[in-house]
């Protein structure tokens, strides 16, 4: 099986996932994590998800004038579960929103899409926040792997 790789920017600030909260019911994160999962879908395009050996990179542009967008981990967090199918929804903190039940939203859906397996299978991530003299946020992601 040989290495793929793949490159999508997104708009915005990424999906952020913290402890005891889950984003994928969160009102204040759906709109970026469905832009995310559009662009994953979209670099992907309807190839099988990566499995082994994922290598991650995140480059996240934020305009000077923005105020604490949040921290790091946490959008690491947001994006590697935003990568992967919602884990269970047997937890009342995991309810999918509504929001996902619409259907232009069926190939993102976070009980179907993935453009990972499983994000255990990641071996390497890379991650920075740059402040930087632009007008709006934006963040790049690079993925490889098998």
């Amino acid at each position: 099986m040989s290495n793929r790789k793949y490159k999508f920017k997104v708009e915005g600030i990424p999906p952020k996932n913290v402890k005891d909260k889950s984003m994928w019911n969160d009102p204040t994160e759906v709109h970026s994590l469905i832009e995310f999962r559009k662009k994953a879908c979209a670099a992907l395009d309807g190839s099988l998800p990566l499995s082994e050996e994922i290598a991650l990179s995140i480059k996240i542009h934020l305009p000077q004038k923005h105020n604490k967008p949040g921290d790091l981990d946490n959008f690491i967090k947001g994006i590697c579960d935003g990568l992967s199918v919602i884990k269970s929804t047997d937890n009342p903190n995991y309810v999918i929103h509504p929001d996902f039940e619409n259907s232009e939203h069926a190939k993102i859906h976070p009980k179907s899409f993935a453009m990972i397996k499983d994000d255990g299978a990641i071996i390497k991530i890379t991650a920075k926040k740059a402040v930087e003299d632009i007008e709006e946020p934006f963040y790049e992601v690079k993925i490889k792997g098998k």
